[in-house]
């Protein structure tokens, strides 16, 4: 059987980094156990790279780098976006985070894992589009799906 297939948002492996412990560092050792297959999109790493740098600061990204060697993650360019598709998912989601969505989609992945509650978890307008696949926090996949 295969692994169960998650994607990341950015701000999982900013968490991951800034703390040893709690949920999205748990995941990412999840993907290095293959327990889990791990996917994002290079949009997400250029994310985190960047708020790794600003935020926590330079020493940080070698955590960050070992991290992502680590969990076995699987990244995906996305390049077959249409106009079309952007347009169905605006004014639902901020356009930082079109990306991130259609990632998700394009890799069918069974969970899109985020810390985002605003744009994701309680957004009512992306429950109206019957998404294949569920949006939760770290803590609830660990809890629920572990």
């Amino acid at each position: 059987m295969a692994p169960l297939k998650i994607f990341l948002d950015a701000n999982i492996f900013i968490a991951a980094t800034a703390s040893s412990r709690g949920g999205s560092r748990l995941i990412l050792e999840l993907g290095k156990g293959q327990k889990v297959k791990l996917v994002t999109v290079t949009h997400a790493l250029v994310e985190t790279e960047r708020n790794v740098r600003e935020k926590l600061g330079e020493e940080y990204l070698d955590i960050l780098y070992h991290l992502l060697l680590e969990s076995q993650l699987e990244v995906q360019s996305i390049t077959s976006v249409t106009p079309e598709e952007i347009l169905f998912w605006e004014g639902v989601l901020p356009p930082k985070d079109i990306p991130i969505l259609l990632g998700a989609l394009y890799s069918r992945s069974s969970f899109l894992v985020t810390l985002d509650r605003k744009d994701f978890i309680s957004n009512k307008k992306l429950d109206t589009r019957h998404l294949p696949f569920k949006i939760v926090t770290p803590g609830d996949f660990i809890q629920h799906y572990v």
